[in-house]
């Protein structure tokens, strides 16, 4: 195998996997490298919900370019099914996310007050209407409101057509491979340096996740922690929800096989993968508090917990790094399966020329000087 790249992509989960293709599609000689498979870590371990409304609190970047995201979902989606030659999993099902106490009813009303002054689409649910769509929420809750045009993908059926994407548009797969340091000459990057020798690129781009400050190798600073969330997955009567279900302390997505999948819980406890009875029992009591007794003839299946990388404020990390041929991709938290397609479109426009839009809210930049003050700019 060749040792020489247009360029690396380090980190083989949904953004790196997405980057990789979309470079590859692009007519550039790249390298993919991953620690175990690809999709092993969080990208699969998600439930897939793609929210660019009803888990955005504020206006700002990241509600632009989540919007910006979903936007360009439908088509990614149909490229994938093409390369692939099979179903992705993805279907815009809607949210309904139920107010339990006063202060989510507050915050709600907030949310979508903006929302709908930028012209999003957001409809308030009487009690009886919540019932009359979703009879298994019977349970505790002041109002509702639904998110019609919020969408799931299946995450492993996803990363497994990104795969065969990646390999027909020329990506070299480098799996089980450990990145040990970047190979950085007067400040401008020659490479990497593997467990399975060096790989030469002038173009190295960290989509490491929850690992991308490389153990304290990585020459940027980059604050981002693994936060851990618990999931759980019962076999249920088909519909059971029509719609994905979220309140503050849960949500519920199922499969149209009858999965149902619970999650997720917010643990910064390092990287300690491990379920816990506490943490099962917080997603299952927050699930029957708002549905009562619709789980009774539903089965056990599996539980598992994923790192999400977390930024202290809550944004992705994006564009160059101040080192020449130097990328981040990284810090996208809860919305990483949402924001693949966005990422790898700017991210590979940066490399290859400039990007559409501006990622100065999102630079590496903003963590070790002061933010400058910059007007808000849309993406959409």
């Amino acid at each position: 195998m060749s040792k020489a790249f247009d360029a690396i992509v380090l980190g083989g989960g949904i953004i790196g996997a997405a980057l990789a293709d979309e470079l590859g599609r692009r007519g550039q000689k790249v390298l993919l490298i991953e620690r175990l498979q690809l999709g092993a870590e969080a990208s699969t371990a998600a439930a897939g919900i793609l929210s660019a409304q009803m888990d955005i609190r504020h206006p700002g970047p990241l509600s632009d370019l989540c919007r910006a995201s979903r936007k360009m979902y439908p088509r990614w989606i149909e490229y994938l099914k093409q390369r692939s030659g099979g179903p992705v999993g993805y279907s815009v099902d809607g949210v309904v996310y139920v107010a339990t106490t006063g202060r989510e009813e507050a915050a709600l009303d907030q949310q979508v007050k903006w929302q709908k002054k930028e012209g999003l689409r957001i409809e308030r649910w009487s009690r009886n209407e919540v019932q009359r769509q979703e009879p298994a929420l019977e349970g505790k809750f002041k109002k509702a409101y639904y998110f019609p045009t919020e969408a799931q993908v299946d995450t492993p059926v996803l990363m497994r057509a990104l795969r065969t994407a990646c390999v027909r548009s020329g990506v070299t797969l480098q799996e089980q491979t450990q990145v040990n340091k970047l190979i950085i000459e007067n400040q401008v990057v020659k490479g990497v340096e593997t467990d399975k020798g060096e790989f030469h690129s002038k173009v190295v781009v960290n989509c490491l996740g929850s690992w991308a400050h490389l153990e304290g190798q990585f020459p940027v600073h980059l604050p981002i922690q693994p936060a851990k969330g618990q999931m759980v997955s019962f076999m249920a009567p088909k519909r059971l929800f029509k719609h994905i279900v979220v309140s503050d302390k849960v949500y519920a997505v199922q499969r149209k096989d009858g999965r149902v999948l619970v999650g997720a819980t917010v643990e910064f406890e390092g990287y300690e993968k491990g379920v816990t009875v506490e943490g099962l029992q917080a997603l299952l009591s927050g699930l029957r508090y708002i549905t009562k007794d619709a789980l009774k003839d539903c089965t056990f299946l599996e539980a598992w917990s994923g790192l999400r990388p977390h930024t202290p404020d809550g944004l992705p990390i994006l564009g160059s790094c101040g080192i020449e041929g130097l990328y981040m991709a990284a810090g996208h938290f809860k919305h990483g399966i949402l924001l693949a397609p966005i990422t790898a479109k700017v991210l590979a426009e940066s490399i290859l020329s400039k990007s559409s839009i501006d990622l100065t809210p999102f630079s590496a930049d903003r963590f070790s000087k002061p933010a400058k003050s910059a007007a808000r700019k849309r993406f959409l």
